[in-house]
């Protein structure tokens, strides 16, 4: 296969395009039914815990979601605070605690599945399911070529 170089513009617009598409997510999707304001990794742990209920602690949620554990703890404290979520602590280690979402967090997470369908039916509007699957091929491609860039010692 031959080596196509990408010029340094087209990367620098694929980061703007990213990062624009990020801030559009963010602002679309951020009001609950509640009418509360959530922070993109709030929305994000809210949404995880609710597909994935056995992986519930904060060390986990670094893990799986591939963010900062001071960022999980912030976004936790505060929807505890809130009262979105609770957390017990475990039965053979007290130094754990597992998290569990709240009836009150229910809605708010129905709206937001509602919010992110409708965000993610605008963003692809007038894009064939061809075209969305050449793009995800692409996507998935160069997120594989980054983990194998930033995983490289030495380079």
């Amino acid at each position: 296969m031959s080596k196509i170089r990408i010029p340094i513009s087209n990367v620098e617009q694929m980061l703007k395009g990213y990062a624009r598409l990020r801030e559009a997510y963010s602002r679309f999707c951020a009001h609950s039914a509640a009418g509360e304001a959530f922070s993109p990794n709030e929305m994000n742990v809210l949404i995880f815990l609710s597909n994935n209920p056995s992986i519930n602690t904060a060390k986990e949620l670094t893990v799986t979601l591939g963010v900062s554990k001071g960022l999980v703890c912030r976004s936790v404290d505060a929807l505890v605070r809130r009262g979105y979520l609770t957390s017990e602590e475990d039965a053979k280690d007290h130094r754990i605690l597992h998290l569990r979402l709240t009836q009150k967090a229910a809605p708010v997470i129905g709206q937001m599945r509602v919010s992110m369908d409708h965000f993610s039916q605008t963003v692809t509007r007038g894009i064939s399911e061809e075209e969305l699957a050449v793009y995800t091929r692409v996507q998935h491609q160069i997120y594989a070529n980054i983990e194998a860039m930033t995983n490289r010692k030495g380079d």
